[in-house]
């Protein structure tokens, strides 16, 4: 069983290596209806980290999910959406490997955990356009108000004058509908709503019709500010010992220093807006102030002035005279130009890329923008930086890219783009030089990073209608992992003769490089014929997405293979996987149901599958090998959610049947090389297990008594695994596994104390059993604000106990006026039987003062 295998494997590598030392900020309680930032903070003893993610257990999964952080400004930082915040608690724990290879486990076993704070509050909106409650005569006009709700609405009606109103939506925080008065007089909008957690709430609202009288003139401010000083203390965190004196002498502390600030500005004139924004935000230790100040703003500074003319194409590789940018920070600023918006704008500075999101979503970049957003085409050019460089760590990447679409309303739409994410190491007319050094990569002394360059290009297609939304999309990707050796574009065209004629497209180059320097932004290297000659350049996805909201269906298809990347969105590579799913709620009933097929080791998709379509006399046969066993993954589910009782509460349960095979009998049919069949056929890829997993969750209603009150969660969640082919082998190995948890929280007035147990067990041979015990008090309105006392108990058993550990947390918040303060001391003792040398006392305290305006 996979997960099984999982953990029995980060057991042993804990404890046989010394225990991690790893932090991770998850705060001991957090609000389920918002996104978590989570940021690692690696330990020395760790080493260099390779990569790290952050398992988690979500309701209805039988397996952990994970999130991959990634390295951000010098930080591991990855981010949890709110969607995946269900049940009473989240249950985590954290693995890294370094660069030697050795995996660490946070905790040492069993989980973390922090409890979810649900959303108690009904659902209240909030006009914000209109400014007022005025409708103007004759013209059809959007109205939008805010959501103040915590969390997200799960349905809501919307009537005018008692008949029902239908288009409206709701997106993110915002509901909003559009609205064409026929008379004067005043008109009446009630709005039902029902967030995610059963919260129901109705608002009435009157608008007032008048003749259109509307200012061609309008201005507004604002600015909010945040201050965090930071103290942190650590004993025990670089070595496992026991001892309360070497513990105590074991001691590291840090002050760090976060500050968040924002001010903005709207102005318009007629058919003229102008929008302004600048936001410094940043942490840094106390002790680096000094050297990452005034570093890394008159690093911004230099970005700025090499940007600020998207006509010069040329100041961009200039890097002369500059400094190099030594921190990085979180500092971003634009200007916004509209003229009849939002048929025409200008940007300048930062902002966020939007053009396919096989290609580039959502992609933050520092630069210039030209968009022209018409109700028949769409044209978006886009240039700036992806990456600002940081010295000794990364390349400066450069982004230069374009769309063009046309559409019929919401009848139909056809766009394409085309985008160049390279490192910036200069212009091509310096570089192609034999033997020339990058400036650039000199100044930031990148010897051992090598710089790389990507080029995209996306089209899709596809119509948005009130029925269904339909998207098909097909996107290419060239990828050089080294772009260090920068050629001539000549000498590049002979080097790829032998693999096809491109010279007349070099003279083509030279032309539109005269006009346009094109290949600044993607230089010709000797990497682009390395990779083009072992046929991994090039990478291709495609697929189509299918949506029925009003029936509550969903289906998709794609395909993507292994050598599929761009650097402006995050594409699943290796993979192809088609499905559906089915969620409807019938009142307060839902029911869903899905289908989902993943297979990996996709053939390339240019040569095997496009190229044979043009060229019939074209076709490249794969060599069949052990490499070609590919994983095929069937997953079903079906789910159904009760009605809420304020009584009873609700339940959820949830069935899934997975079934993962391989096509290794296929591939045995394919050859008759006997070699080939016997390693085959003895792979350990070549598997073939069932799993069945059902799990049922009660969370009940909040039951009062005066001032008592209490309520009450549980799950169990159990599965049949079925192992039918084992490492080529048939096998009849077939195993239970079990996990069951029950918690409560009982109230009284200020006071509220959380108890809860979870166990997990298996048949299988050799498996071990865990149990977690966990308790919080948590009171109220005392002279702090908030007092929370937390401890638990996890243990893991073999065939006797095995190891154990022990956390107990204290935590402490104050609010003066402007001013926040907090403070936690968590402690944590991890005994092993099995291994004296990874037993540890290790302690931390955080304190914390904000000033918010």
């Amino acid at each position: 069983m996979k997960h099984l295998c999982v953990h029995i494997i980060i057991l042993v590598t804990v404890l046989v290596s010394p225990l991690s030392a790893m932090q991770v900020d998850i705060p001991n309680e957090l609000p389920a209806y918002e996104n978590l930032a989570v940021t690692l903070t690696p330990s020395e003893g760790e080493g260099p980290v390779m990569a790290a993610r952050l398992y988690f257990y979500q309701e209805g999964k039988r397996d952990p999910l994970y999130a991959e952080f990634t390295q951000e400004n010098g930080k591991w930082v990855t981010t949890l959406p709110y969607p995946y915040l269900q049940g009473e608690e989240l249950e985590y724990y954290t693995v890294i490997q370094n660069t030697s290879g050795t995996f660490f486990r946070e905790p040492g076993i069993g989980t973390a955990k922090a409890r979810l704070l649900q959303d108690e509050t009904p659902p209240e909106l909030k006009l914000l356009s209109p400014e007022t409650f005025e409708l103007s005569l004759g013209r059809e006009q959007l109205v939008v108000f805010q959501i103040l709700d915590e969390s997200s609405l799960n349905d809501f009606t919307l009537t005018l004058n008692g008949e029902p109103l239908t288009r409206s939506g709701v997106f993110s925080e915002y509901l909003s509908f559009l609205i064409e008065p026929t008379d004067a007089g005043d008109v009446h909008i009630a709005v039902t709503m029902e967030d995610r957690y059963g919260n129901t709430s109705m608002e009435e609202f009157t608008f007032t019709v008048t003749e259109e009288n509307v200012s061609p003139f309008a201005a507004s401010a604002d600015f909010d500010a945040r201050l965090d000083a930071e103290y942190l203390m650590n004993m025990g965190e670089t070595q496992n010992t026991t001892d309360i004196g070497e513990v105590f002498g074991d001691f590291t502390h840090a002050v760090n220093l976060s500050w968040d600030l924002n001010a903005e500005t709207f102005l318009k004139a007629g058919p003229v807006s102008l929008e302004m924004y600048l936001g410094l935000k940043d942490t840094v230790a106390a002790t680096d102030i000094l050297h990452s100040y005034p570093n890394t703003l008159i690093a911004d500074m230099q970005n700025f002035l090499n940007l600020y003319n998207p006509i010069d194409l040329t100041r961009d590789f200039d890097y002369t005279g500059e400094e190099a940018r030594t921190y990085g920070n979180d500092n971003k600023g634009y200007v916004r130009l509209f003229l009849f918006d939002p048929a025409i704008s200008y940007t300048f500075g930062d902002q966020n890329v939007y053009y396919q999101k096989e290609t580039i979503k959502n992609m933050p970049m520092r630069g210039s923008s030209l968009s022209i957003d018409l109700p028949f085409l769409e044209l978006h050019v886009s240039k700036g930086l992806t990456d600002p460089g940081l010295y000794q760590e990364a390349w400066p990447e450069n982004f230069l890219g374009f769309k063009f679409a046309v559409k019929a309303k919401e009848a139909w739409y056809l766009q394409t783009n085309l985008s160049f994410i390279s490192s910036v190491q200069g212009t091509y007319d310096t570089l192609k030089v034999s033997g020339a050094v990058s400036q650039i990569g000199t100044l930031y002394d990148l010897g051992s990073v090598n710089p790389d360059q990507n080029m995209v290009f996306g089209m899709s297609t596809g119509s948005h209608n009130d029925l269904f939304d339909l998207d098909a999309s097909f996107s290419l990707s060239v990828y050089n992992d080294d772009a260090s050796s920068v050629i001539d574009i000549h000498n590049l065209a002979e080097e790829l003769a032998s693999f096809y004629d491109v010279t007349s497209y070099a003279g083509y180059l030279d032309t539109i490089q005269e006009t346009f320097p094109i290949l600044n932004y993607f230089l010709p290297t000797t990497g682009l014929v390395s990779r083009m000659l072992s046929r991994d350049l090039w990478g291709i996805t495609y697929g189509v997405d299918l949506s029925i909201p009003s029936i509550g269906l969903e289906g998709w298809l794609r395909k993507t293979d292994a050598t599929y990347r761009s650097l402006g969105a995050s594409v699943p590579t290796d993979e192809f996987t088609y499905g559906g799913t089915f969620e409807k709620w019938f009142g307060g009933l839902s029911l869903n149901a899905s289908y989902t097929f993943t297979q990996d080791t996709i053939l390339d998709i240019l040569m095997h599958e496009i190229i044979p379509l043009v060229r019939p006399d074209f076709v490249v046969s794969p060599t069949i090998t052990e490499d070609s066993i590919a994983n095929q993954v069937h997953t079903a589910t079906a789910g159904i959610t009760t009605p809420r009782s304020k009584i009873f509460g609700g339940l959820v349960f949830d069935y899934s049947f997975e079934f993962a095979t391989t096509n290794s009998d296929s591939l045995l049919s394919q050859t008759s090389d006997s070699e080939v069949q016997t390693a085959i056929e003895n792979s350990t890829a070549n598997n073939i297990t069932s799993t069945h997993t059902g799990e049922a969750r009660w969370r009940s209603g909040r039951y009062r008594v005066g001032d008592f009150s209490l309520s009450f969660h549980a799950r169990t969640k159990d599965s049949y695994i079925q192992k039918s082919r084992i490492e080529g082998v048939s096998s009849n190995t077939a195993f239970w596994e079990y996990a069951y948890s029950l918690s409560g929280l009982f109230a009284f007035r200020s006071y509220a104390l959380t108890l809860g147990f979870d166990t997990a067990w298996s048949t299988e041979e050799g498996s071990g059993t865990e149990y977690g015990y966990d308790a919080r008090l948590t009171i109220a309105e005392a002279f702090f604000d908030s007092i929370s006392v937390s401890g638990s108990l996890d243990q893991a058993f073999g065939t006797s106990l095995d190891a154990y550990e022990i956390t107990g947390s204290l935590t402490l918040e104050k609010r003066f006026s402007i001013i926040s303060t907090s403070a936690v001391m968590d402690i944590r003792f991890f005994n092993s039987l099995l291994d004296d040398t990874a037993d540890s006392l290790k302690t931390a305290l955080t304190v914390k003062a904000t000033v918010s305006r």
